[in-house]
């Protein structure tokens, strides 16, 4: 049997679709060089281009606009001689027909344009200038069509008229490098693949690039047009390079600088931004294989300046190779090294420039960075002894300190660090270790700190593994009264009797260092790291410190617990203290860190004296408000301390006595845990159901003051920028107001209605400034945070610090207040006898956030205050009439 063809309404893509503007221009073919003319007559009774344009136009366009146009010149035009006896009239036609506005004749007029070029030649080419004039005002268009119409004419008559063009190039460039200044990018282009036919024919390149590039000194904005231009003259078929590209590009590379470019003062830098353009469209377009001819170009470019340099003759070497190594570092550095085609060559010229003594800071930088784009290139593939071979080269070369550190920071994603790199480094750091002045020490505890925040970063929360990256010193053939780096690094926890500590950025940076360290006994840091963490939370509880030591006292507890595993730990540390710390800082990342750390210990440990119902009660009383929390890293760490406590459940009913009950606390954590996303939200919505009033009563611990905390963390759920899971939890609320004692459920309502009021009028007053700044302000002037003498350490506490204590969360409250009370009108039932508290706040709203935003319903005004907009026309006004003075 015969079976029917799919039927053409069923087809995956429709026929005719929408396309958009950019996919039009996309579709755009300007190039005229490659196209076969198919338009020549074998008549002998036409005698002219022009004339056969007419017949053919005649049949194909029929609009008013053309047929006028073809009344008054088609008697005129019939052969060659009338042609050009008539040329002045027909000429004039021509433009006087361009020049109409929305003319439906544009395309058969720019043809005939051309088609009288072609006729006319020299006496053509001084009505050129008029008539390209007239066409690229044209260019103002969003119609494709006409745009693809009025750079084919353009290119038509560069092709016809070259030989004439070619003798007055810096005339001609000039017209035209208007369009490279375009304001939209496609018509700039356009204009530079329509002109790089001409580029290719010109007698004098060095001459004509002379005229190009001093012309960017009094035009800037032209630099990524003529950047596109030199492109398109070296842009062949096939993703590859035109055959001129291996004469023309060493002339362009010549012209980055005295040294190559001699008796001529071009405008250097934008000289480079230019080629830089260039170099970027070139990586775009032309496929690896047929990229050597640009490499080698670059290579021999970058010798040839080089050798001058170390000869010293030249006063503008060091600026010309700066300029080379910028575009090197553009070809480089594009998807991963994808355009480099011989990196074994480019390695060795890296490797002779770093042996040298003689570059700049900025030299040296740039080289650096192109050194990391090599080596972390995920297309670039390189053995390991060349790699090696780089790596100790720039480690023992000449280059600035802070440039290597550099480098070496952008180094960490390497792959096969540890095996490639790691020797190295340390090799490099102990050098720094040796050195005697502080700066060499501060930045080598900048690198070892950010190296293992990089690789194995410190435990968030309790449920983290203690990660270690072995950082091994081995001794040298160093002087023999030299401390060891370990020794070094310990000794800078080791407290001064008698004296408070004013930078605590230096035993941070130990305390984050102390487990990766080897060698290094266990017994000689552990009692070191106890004192000094005894010692911050003593200088805590008297007020004398604050939350820098409570963040450098997180790092000591993490740094005890990865050194040491066992239980006898937990003996040297009171949980007396912890608790008083809790107390002081409830709602502080850092000290909640602590607690959860510690009790995951003590829970790990079995010490179940420490973790019994009572004591989970007395915690619960400092930290229940982080329940309803607007930071959710708050609520996931006060969720993972309250886990670990052993809760009395009431009894389970007759029959289900077996069936183990989740805590309430351990619901929320679970909940807490599913991130609010699409995939998951479904499985976060089945936690939070189980906080239902009905169902969670068999979970809730013994005791009244559990019964608040399933409803703090359904009003926390509402802070939760997702929309889907809004309405779920307003049930799961509602049955808490109608199955709680009103007393208790308003208790918490009513609390969180209020705070968040201030909060929206705060954040109303503030407007959309951030008060972080107050807040890291208040961080520096803290004892502890005096990191002026620590160099780089001491800013990378500071911003370690910054982020654990100014969380990122941006909360939107009057949105969080809109859904509080669109909740209520779920229980109104419920709401009615608290008019008398709820009527103030409303009432609060009035008077505070809806008068101020909206002042023609407002009571009064306040004629002292001026509006934005009248200070800024004062501002201007002010600033004008500055100006005309």
């Amino acid at each position: 049997m015969k079976i029917k063809s799919k039927s053409s309404y069923h087809k995956s893509e429709n026929t005719f679709r929408f396309l958009t503007f950019a996919e039009r221009l996309s579709n755009v073919n300007i190039d005229v060089i490659h196209r076969i003319d198919r338009t020549g007559s074998y008549e002998e009774e036409v005698e002219t281009h022009f004339s056969e344009g007419l017949t053919k136009w005649r049949d194909l366009n029929l609009t008013e606009h053309f047929t006028t146009f073809m009344k008054e010149v088609a008697n005129k035009s019939q052969s060659f001689n009338m042609l050009v006896f008539h040329q002045k009239f027909i000429v004039e036609t021509l433009k006087t027909h361009l020049a109409v506005k929305n003319s439906l004749a544009y395309q058969p007029l720019l043809d005939l344009v051309v088609q009288l070029a072609r006729d006319l030649q020299t006496d053509f080419y001084p009505h050129f200038s008029d008539f390209f004039v007239l066409i690229t005002s044209l260019l103002e268009t969003k119609d494709t069509e006409l745009l693809e119409w009025a750079f084919t004419c353009l290119s038509y008559l560069y092709k016809y008229l070259w030989r004439l063009m070619v003798k007055d190039m810096t005339s001609i460039y000039s017209l035209y490098s208007s369009l490279l200044a375009h304001k939209k990018e496609h018509i700039c282009k356009f204009a530079a693949e329509s002109f790089s036919f001409l580029m290719r024919k010109a007698p004098d390149l060095d001459a004509l690039l002379n005229h190009m590039f001093a012309d960017l000194e009094q035009h800037p904005e032209k630099g990524e047009g003529v950047g596109q231009l030199l492109f398109e003259m070296c842009k062949g078929v096939r993703n590859m390079f035109h055959s001129c590209a291996a004469a023309a590009l060493p002339v362009v590379l010549h012209k980055l600088g005295p040294t190559t470019c001699r008796g001529v003062s071009l405008p250097w830098e934008e000289v480079r931004d230019a080629l830089d353009h260039m170099a970027q469209a070139a990586v775009s377009h032309v496929d690896r294989e047929h990229f050597l001819v640009l490499w080698e170009s670059l290579q021999v470019s970058v010798e040839e300046v080089f050798s001058v340099l170390e000869g010293k003759t030249e006063d503008g070497a060091m600026e010309q190779l700066e300029r080379l190594l910028f575009i090197l570092h553009t070809l480089v550095s594009h998807k991963g090294g994808a355009k480099v085609t011989k990196p074994e060559e480019v390695c060795q010229i890296i490797l002779r420039l770093i042996e040298s003594s003689s570059l700049s800071t900025s030299c040296s930088r740039l080289l650096l960075q192109i050194t990391s784009s090599l080596l972390l290139g995920e297309n670039i593939s390189l053995s390991e002894a060349l790699v090696q071979k780089i790596i100790q080269k720039v480690f023992v070369c000449k280059i600035e300190q802070g440039l290597i550190l550099e480098f070496t920071k952008e180094m960490f994603p390497m792959s096969q660090f540890e095996k490639l790199f790691l020797p190295s480094l340390l090799h490099f750091v102990s050098g720094l270790f040796s050195h005697r002045d502080a700066p060499s020490h501060h930045s080598a505890l900048d690198i070892l700190v950010s190296l293992i925040l990089a690789k194995a970063p410190p435990p968030t929360d309790g449920s983290m593994a203690f990660e270690t990256y072995p950082l091994l010193f081995t001794p040298g053939s160093k002087e023999a009264d030299e401390t060891p780096v370990p020794e070094l690094v310990l000794s800078l926890i080791r407290l001064p009797e008698g004296r408070s500590i004013t930078d605590l950025s230096r035993p941070w940076s130990a305390l984050v260092l102390l487990p990766h360290l080897r060698p290094l006994s266990q017994t000689d840091v552990v009692p070191a790291v106890v004192a000094l963490f005894n010692h911050l939370l003593q200088e805590i509880e008297a007020e004398k410190m604050g939350k820098a030591a409570l963040f450098v006292a997180r790092q000591a507890l993490s740094c005890l617990f990865s050194l040491d595993s066992s239980s006898h730990l937990l003996s040297l540390v009171s949980v007396d203290k912890i608790n008083s710390v809790l107390q002081k800082f409830p709602a502080d990342l850092s000290a909640l860190l602590i607690g959860d750390l510690f009790y995951t210990r003590l829970s790990l440990s079995g010490a179940s004296h420490h973790l019994s119902h009572n004591a989970l009660l007395r915690l619960y009383e400092m930290l229940h408000t982080n329940l309803s929390s607007n930071i959710s890293k708050i609520r996931l760490l006060t969720l993972r301390i309250f886990s670990q406590f052993e809760a009395e459940l009431p009894p389970q009913p007759e029959g289900e006595e077996h069936v183990k009950v989740q805590a309430v606390f351990a619901i929320c954590l679970l909940a807490e845990l599913v991130p609010a996303s699409v995939q998951d939200y479904r499985e976060k919505l089945l936690h939070l159901r189980k906080l239902r009033h009905d169902l969670v009563q068999r979970c809730l611990p013994q005791g009244p003051a559990f019964q608040q905390a399933p409803l703090r963390y359904l009003i926390a759920m509402l802070f939760v920028n997702f929309r889907p899971l809004w309405d779920s939890v307003i049930e799961l609320l509602v049955s808490h107001a109608r199955g709680m004692d009103n007393k208790d459920f308003w208790k918490v309502y009513y609390e969180q209605l209020e705070m968040v009021a201030a909060l929206a009028e705060k954040e109303l007053d503030e407007g959309d400034e951030d008060d972080g700044g107050e807040e890291e302000s208040s961080l520096r002037g803290e004892l502890g945070c005096d990191v002026i003498e620590s160099g780089d350490v001491g800013v990378l506490f500071l911003n370690q610090l910054k982020l654990t204590s100014i969380p990122n969360e941006r909360t939107d409250f009057p949105n969080f207040r809109s859904l509080l009370w669109r909740a209520m009108s779920q229980f109104p039932e419920r709401v009615e006898p608290r008019s008398r508290e709820l009527s103030p706040l409303l009432l609060r709203f009035i008077r505070n956030e809806f008068y101020s935003t909206d002042l023609l319903v407002a009571p009064t005004q306040d004629l002292r205050k001026r509006n934005n907009t009248e200070m800024e026309e004062e501002n201007h006004e002010e600033e004008e009439d500055e100006e005309e003075e």
